[in-house]
């Protein structure tokens, strides 16, 4: 591979302190940075890994030809491997040091003025460049040999971070140049090894971590990023990816950048381009993009992704991720939601930029996240990455502080709470805000997320644990009176899901099949969606998703779960109008849960008469009904048999639509209806109503059907749609 030049700059700048202001300046669209990967992450490396200890290997000239070759990451034990290293043959007696060498090409080292390398490493590992030793990480002091042992073993994250290392160009030389490791174990039982590397050449400043948006509202967004080195701050945006138009600058100088674009179109498609007021560092590209969010109470599709327990920086939550990017291709992210512990083990700036930036950059660099705090987010790291609206900017009211907050995206009201760190008892401070800021909203859902779930049975028992119980017992009344729709916890490593519950406060063993709103499965293509109507009390359904990371054993049989596995992945849900569907999707790209919530001030049916059931081909009328006041009706078909058929006809017609259960939108007022079933299987009978619906009305929508025939299945049923109104 060849490397040189794509650009010469002459820099200037000095270090001052970091000062946050923002400025509009004129501004001439700069030449990009020049940077070149001069070895990338994934390179073919060769490779020793018999337990022999070579003589002169990391010097350039050394034969090499026949020791092996395989792209990294190169190891064994974490699943992870594109090449499977050999440790000999003793499971408990391992070799200590694995070799690896690779070859790269530079035409002219003085075309940069520095290189970062970073190093993945477990345990150990000294790192040098054409036969000189340039990082020495996790190692003793001293002279190396191939039995000398790793300082300390690496677990978890640690084992998942690239060490970062600022180097001068004059390590190169014109031509071919080396780059050689070892890789030390911590002990001839270690479990697992893995190495990978990258270095990158640059005449400018690194951007280190970011970009990344923050605080997002239909008028505005917040961008920041860090540099290896202090440079003033600016953004470049603009409508069109050919014309960033508009700038944002703070002429301070410093590490850390946070720039906020203001004056934004609701809705509205920008690009950017972050850097100095030289040039740019990231950007403009495709992945440079945003969108805002439309004006709060708009109803139009929104498309939320939730993660939980995601901060394992590992192969895991990269196929949790891969396979949302693969199921979402085409449909923008609006609101990602990130459910506590975001970086394992305590949520330090390096774990967060394994685990956070360098797993997620091109999601960071076009959605804005929303975290809520885990109890392995435990350094001031937390509050310090992320820019949330304590002080009500982006829609509900202002708490005063980072860890609990509301924020508004089109006609969903989202509340986070924080279990781990904050006062949990009624009358507290984020119990008080909470009361008060459900009153204030008036949008059509609420969705609110925290890291400890009040109800599970998986890795964590909500039965026994202090913040679970608190939770559940402090929060969830105010919640429900709330009108609350939606709950989403982490926490547990796996994935559990309600039905549609209300008054469930107390263990696991005082649950009542009566705090089931609905005691089906919320599918449209199952027992039906889940009906709900505004209000306080109707019901929410909650939901774990503490699996986008890392499995852990449990029961799983929690009595309010309509569904529970062990399975990574995390929660893909759809809000349009007054319709939320949500669905599990796995690590491989299988929906493994889908149910709906419709909202609406209707009457709920779930098929009126009929529960008997029929004989194969003789067809049976199981209900009739008509819609109250316009609104969308919900209809639930509980069947007895997976192959159970129902159809509708709607007034006027003789034509049967296959109909599993959902939402029949836009009726004109008492537009009458009848379902029919093909024999194959029974069917529940009930009906709720709304209030303000006279006897008189219900009697008549019960009472049976004149008036009408249908020709079903070759066969006629008599008085299957009503005509008259009483």
């Amino acid at each position: 591979m060849t490397h040189g030049p794509t650009a010469r700059r002459a820099m200037t700048r000095r270090v001052t302190a970091a000062v946050s202001l923002l400025a509009v300046v004129a501004w001439l669209p700069p030449a990009a940075a020049a940077t070149d990967v001069l070895v990338p992450r994934g390179s073919t490396w060769r490779y020793l890994d018999d337990g022999s200890a070579p003589v002169g290997w990391q010097l350039p000239g050394f034969d090499d030809s026949t020791w092996a070759s395989g792209p990294a990451q190169l190891g064994y034990g974490d699943g992870d491997e594109a090449t499977i290293l050999s440790y000999g043959p003793d499971p408990d007696d391992k070799h200590i040091t694995a070799y690896f060498r690779h070859e790269f090409t530079v035409v002219d080292p003085a075309a940069w003025t520095k290189l970062r390398l970073r190093v993945l490493r477990d345990d150990g590992a000294v790192v040098s460049v054409n036969g000189v030793e340039v990082l020495r990480t996790n190692m003793p002091a001293g002279a190396i040999t191939s039995t000398t042992l790793a300082t300390a073993a690496q677990s978890g994250s640690e084992e998942d971070l690239f060490r970062l290392l600022n180097l001068s160009p004059t390590a190169l030389v014109p031509g071919t140049n080396l780059v050689a490791v070892e890789v030390h174990q911590s002990s001839g039982t270690s479990s697992d090894t893995s190495f990978d590397l990258e270095l990158h050449a640059t005449d400018t400043e690194f951007v280190v971590r970011g970009p990344y948006l923050q605080l997002g509202t239909s008028d505005s967004v917040t961008i920041r990023w860090n540099t290896d080195a202090a440079t003033d701050s600016v953004v470049r945006y603009g409508t069109s990816p050919g014309a960033l138009t508009s700038v944002a600058s703070d002429p301070a100088t410093g590490l850390s950048h946070t720039l906020q674009l203001t004056n934004l179109t609701p809705d509205t498609q920008y690009w950017y381009a972050v850097g100095t007021s030289s040039y740019d560092l990231s950007g403009p590209d495709a992945s440079h993009t945003f969108r805002t969010a439309p004006l709060v109470g708009t109803s139009q599709p929104v498309r939320i992704w939730a993660i939980g327990d995601s901060g394992t920086a590992d192969s895991l939550a990269v196929a949790v991720r891969d396979a949302y990017e693969a199921f979402t291709a085409g449909t923008p992210t609006d609101v990602w939601l990130m459910l506590g512990d975001n970086a394992y083990t305590d949520g330090t700036v390096a774990e967060y930029v394994a685990a956070v930036y360098d797993t997620y950059p091109e999601m960071l660099r076009r959605t804005v996240v929303w975290p809520t705090r885990g109890n392995h987010d435990t350094t001031g790291a937390y509050t310090g990455l992320f820019n949330l609206p304590s002080g009500g900017e982006a829609g509900g009211l202002p708490s005063g502080t980072e860890l609990y907050y509301s924020f508004d995206h089109a006609n969903v009201h989202f509340v986070c709470l924080d279990s781990e760190s904050s006062p949990l008892g009624v009358g507290g401070a984020m119990w008080t805000w909470l009361e008060a800021d459900l009153a204030s909203t008036a949008q059509d859902w609420i969705i609110a997320y925290w890291h400890h779930p009040p109800y599970t049975k998986g890795s964590h028992d909500s039965d026994t644990e202090s913040k679970l119980v608190s939770m559940r017992q402090a929060f969830l009344p105010l919640l429900e009176a709330g009108g609350v729709d939606l709950v989403l916890n982490g926490h547990s490593h796996s994935y559990e899901r309600t039905f549609l519950l209300d008054g469930h406060y107390q263990s696991s063993t005082t649950f009542l099949d009566s705090m089931k709103k609905d005691p089906g499965d919320g599918a449209p293509a199952g027992d039906g969606a889940y009906a709900k109507a505004f209000g306080a009390n109707n019901g929410a359904v909650y939901a774990v998703a503490g699996s986008s990371g890392k499995l852990s054993d449990g029961p799983l049989d929690h009595p309010a779960m309509a569904l529970s596995t062990m399975t990574l992945g995390s929660l893909v849900i759809d809000v349009d109008g007054l319709q939320l569907r949500a669905r599990f999707l796995d690590d491989t790209g299988g929906v493994l849960d889908d149910f709906t919530l419709v909202k609406g001030d209707f009457a709920e049916w779930d098929v009126l008469g009929g529960g008997t059931p029929g004989v194969q081909g003789v067809p049976q009328l199981v209900g009739v009904g008509t819609q109250v006041a316009g609104s969308p009706l919900t209809v639930h078909l509980t069947r007895a048999a997976p192959g159970a058929l129902a159809y509708v006809f709607l007034s006027g017609t003789s034509t049967p639509t296959p109909f599993l259960g959902g939402t029949l939108h836009a009726f004109p007022f008492l537009n009458s209806f009848a379902f029919v079933t093909d024999g194959s299987g029974s069917y529940a009978a009930s009906a709720t109503w709304p209030a303000g619906v006279p006897s008189g009305l219900q009697a008549w929508l019960q009472a049976g059907v004149v008036d009408a025939s249908v020709p079903v299945f070759g066969a006629s049923l008599s008085n299957a749609v009503r005509s008259t109104a009483p």
